[in-house]
């Protein structure tokens, strides 16, 4: 199981790297949305939050550090010039870096949205016209999960208004979860990695799971059951926030997100899975509770803001379906 292991995990790397994919649907957009939302994304992170960082740390903050040890630390000393510099520092971080980050973040979560609608829309027209050329009638192999997944998302209205909550209260205590086991002494920084790697993958591919109507339950077990790949294709977006400073490794991720978006809308997870495991081995890679510890603290909080009544008990549903096996979900 190791070896099959390590075999999805390179390819989910590789998988991740097919950036070529973006150009395909490049090409299809008619419209060209696609095209602009892909540059405002680069200018937004790219240039203003970005260029935000390089400004400071290749032009602000050489010249304070001058003018402080030329000027300043001769009349007030060396020990007032550091506690300057550091507090210039703590205030262009802080009424301007911070800033700039939020609002950015803010503005590209609409534009990745975005950009995933679109790129659904421009497969499922692919899928139409294969469709209407192959001369069986049926669907291209692959593909036929994906096509049909559209109708088995949930019931609507509040119970979708319930995960969604669940949803953004599960990823914040994950995200909470992924920042403690960082600071595990030696390992870590390579646990980080691990688990930055299968949060972003899954944010890649939950845009076109919520798109296709799968439930939560079933994208957490899918993805629980397809663990190796996904910490591959996760690891160069985990990589480019580990080796850089937090804004500038936020300014990499932004610009890159909507690339892997694009490459997850392509992707066929069941083929690379199947092409390793076998069409009859899902069962022997064992299914790896990733999002467990989150869900308990979770589940508490949802079931103390819904009064612990049956609102919890939808919330109890979520959570305790995410153990089952979905190996059938078109990716």
């Amino acid at each position: 199981m190791l070896k099959q292991a390590a075999t999805l995990w390179w390819l989910g790397v590789l998988e991740s790297l097919n950036l070529q994919r973006c150009v395909v649907f490049l090409v299809l957009d008619s419209s060209k949305a696609l095209g602009r939302a892909v540059v405002h994304c680069f200018v937004l992170n790219g240039c203003v939050l970005g260029g935000s960082t390089l400004l400071w740390e290749c032009a602000l903050l050489p010249a304070v550090q001058w003018l402080l040890r030329f000027l300043f630390a001769p009349v007030a000393g060396p020990l007032a010039a550091r506690c300057a510099a550091l507090l210039l520092q703590l205030c262009y971080h802080g009424l301007w870096l911070l800033p700039v980050y939020l609002v950015t973040m803010l503005v590209s979560c609409g534009i990745y949205n975005d950009v995933a609608k679109t790129a659904f829309l421009i497969k499922q027209k692919q899928r139409q016209q294969q469709d209407a050329h192959a001369s069986t009638g049926q669907r291209p192999a692959g593909q036929a999960g994906a096509a049909g997944a559209g109708g088995g998302g949930g019931g609507g209205g509040l119970e979708d208004v319930a995960q969604e909550v669940y949803r953004v209260v599960l990823f914040c205590m994950f995200l909470g979860e992924v920042s403690l086991v960082g600071r595990l002494p030696y390992a870590g920084p390579a646990l980080n990695v691990l688990f930055l790697s299968w949060l972003y993958a899954y944010y890649c591919f939950d845009y076109k799971w919520g798109l296709q109507g799968v439930r939560l339950a079933e994208r957490l077990a899918y993805f629980e059951r397809r663990w190796a790949f996904f910490a591959g294709f996760g690891l160069p977006m985990a990589l480019s926030t580990a080796l850089l400073p937090f804004y500038q490794g936020a300014a990499v991720l932004a610009v890159l997100f909507p690339v892997y978006i694009l490459v997850a809308c392509d992707s066929d997870v069941n083929a690379v899975h199947d092409r390793v495991m076998g069409k009859s081995g899902s069962g022997r890679l064992r299914h790896l509770p990733i999002f467990a510890l989150a869900m308990w603290p979770t589940q508490r909080i949802v079931n103390s803001v819904a009064g612990g009544g049956e609102a919890g008990g939808g919330g109890a549903a979520v959570a305790l379906g995410s153990g089952g096996g979905s190996g059938g979900m078109g990716t």
